[in-house]
């Protein structure tokens, strides 16, 4: 009989796959970042230095608690708003759980995708098209320091879309109240972001670069909601921010005609619209990561806007 082979080191330990307390990146303190992965050029690596990547991911966390400041105002202050919605302290309700819905759901979303990514944008490489006799070429394309993962982001993308459509519509549905169009849009839109087709799916792509992988379903019900909401906020803000004109801080803006301050009621959504496609579009195709940071700074002042616009519904009269 031959002598039994001695076991190799992974039939005691295991195989490092198994391993449940392995983090990326192997570092010990959260500011501590991971090199540049080695898919971004070295033009494109300039940008991903630690400093960077910690301002990105502060800017990500600061939209938590400016968006809880501005939910506990409008609860603060329920009575006052209520006011403008006939009264009605649910459609309130309605009116901050969009906005939470907005802040956290979108938000948590997009914020698990970077905090696996080592908060770096980065080529995508799908890890469903990995087979069994995939080349090591291939597989060397999955692994995180190289590349992000295409599948993780279409993830993250249908969630963050579908909460963004879910609080579209309960502001909207917050400002009008319980009428057909309203509920037809938000619990349509939910019913298709959570049992509509995952196909078709959308094809855009810029610099070669796929971008806002979505179910056009979901994408659809998504966009309808959005043009209902900047209909709602045209409404819900736009007379108080008549009442308030000019503001106090910029006297100047008197200059502008009565029948365009309404407009500006707009600026709060089209900001916060215009920070996530500016990220979606723009920086997760160039994969400079300055832009990650300038888009979600838009963003935030978007939500800041949001506030802005209820202070002055409460400090302004009724309309």
């Amino acid at each position: 009989m031959s002598p039994t082979p001695p076991a190799s080191p992974a039939s005691h330990s295991g195989s490092p796959l198994q391993l449940p307390d392995l983090i990326y990146p192997p570092l010990p303190w959260t500011f501590q970042k991971a090199p540049p992965k080695t898919s971004l050029s070295p033009g494109q690596a300039r940008s991903a230095r630690p400093l960077v990547l910690n301002l990105i991911e502060l800017i990500h966390w600061a939209s938590f608690p400016l968006g809880f400041y501005v939910l506990a105002y409008i609860f603060v202050h329920a009575n006052s708003i209520a006011l403008h919605v006939e009264s009605d302290l649910l459609r309130v309700f309605w009116l901050q759980l969009g906005m939470a819905c907005q802040v956290f759901g979108g938000g948590i979303s997009g914020i698990l995708m970077h905090e696996y990514e080592g908060w770096q944008i980065s080529p995508f490489r799908n890890i469903l098209g990995l087979r069994q006799q995939s080349p090591p070429e291939d597989v060397k394309q999955i692994l995180v320091p190289n590349f992000n993962n295409a599948w993780l982001r279409a993830v993250a993308y249908q969630m963050l879309f579908t909460f963004q459509t879910a609080g579209l519509g309960f502001f909207t549905l917050g400002v009008f109240g319980s009428r057909p169009l309203p509920l037809l849009l938000l619990l349509g839109g939910i019913a298709v972001a959570l049992l509509g087709p995952s196909e078709p799916r959308t094809a855009f792509t810029r610099q070669g670069q796929p971008v806002l992988p979505l179910s056009w379903s979901l994408l659809i019900v998504f966009a309808l909601n959005a043009l209902a909401n900047l209909v709602a906020c045209f409404h819900f803000f736009g007379p108080t921010l008549v009442q308030a004109w000019p503001p106090s801080l910029l006297p100047w803006l008197a200059v502008v005609p009565t029948w365009l301050v309404p407009w500006f009621s707009l600026l709060a959504p089209l900001t916060v619209a215009a920070g996530g496609a500016y990220e979606g579009w723009f920086a997760e195709s160039s994969f400079n990561q300055w832009q990650h940071f300038i888009a979600f700074v838009i963003l935030t002042l978007g939500l800041g806007l949001y506030g802005l616009f209820y202070w002055h519904m409460v400090n302004g009269g009724v309309h």
